[in-house]
């Protein structure tokens, strides 16, 4: 039992060191953390694409498509464009910390009072969120690209942050210690 502790306590730190690709192939199958996590990107990545839709194309919320606005350093181009990505970004980060909270994370210790939490996903989330809106916001108007795809391409590069921060700060794993005193 001893050596195959060793053995597991082993691979799992050359696991760690090999990287993303590494990881997927070591984990425990759909019931992962890292596959759960997946899935609920997935879900947010609908979300945010039908927010954006909503908020954009659909629903006259929002001031009229290419309302200029100029801030301190720059002016905008299309100023709903930057309120229904924002908007769309925080809808989607909502709903992963529900579902990380609820699902991906469930077995894992948490620190601190969920509002607090909370908070700090949703700081977590600022690079991806960033990255996310960033593109929307200069891909579109600069670069004609559909806000769309603008936004599926800034999606895509903001993950892995996310990934890295809920696991390891948001919800971190649960030490062999830990476990045992449960």
């Amino acid at each position: 039992h001893r050596e195959r502790s060793t053995y597991m306590q082993t691979d799992l730190a050359r696991t760690q060191k090999r990287g993303l690709l590494a990881r997927i192939r070591a984990s425990d199958g759909p019931s992962s953390p890292f596959a759960k996590f997946l899935v609920v990107g997935a879900i947010a990545y609908v979300i945010t694409q039908a927010g954006l839709l909503l908020l954009y194309d659909v629903l006259p919320l929002l001031p009229e498509k290419d309302t200029r606005v100029g801030f301190v350093l720059f002016t905008h181009p299309d100023i709903r464009l930057l309120i229904a990505s924002a908007l769309a970004v925080e809808m989607a980060i909502l709903f992963k910390f529900y579902a990380n909270e609820h699902w991906t994370f469930t077995d894992r210790k948490r620190h601190g009072w969920f509002g607090a939490r909370l908070f700090w996903f949703n700081i977590s989330c600022l690079a991806s969120a960033a990255i996310t809106v960033g593109a929307v916001n200069v891909l579109t108007p600069v670069f004609d690209v559909s806000p769309y795809i603008a936004n599926t391409i800034g999606t895509l590069l903001g993950f892995m942050a996310n990934y890295l921060v809920s696991a390891y700060i948001i919800w971190p794993h649960r030490h062999p210690a830990d476990a045992a005193k449960r």
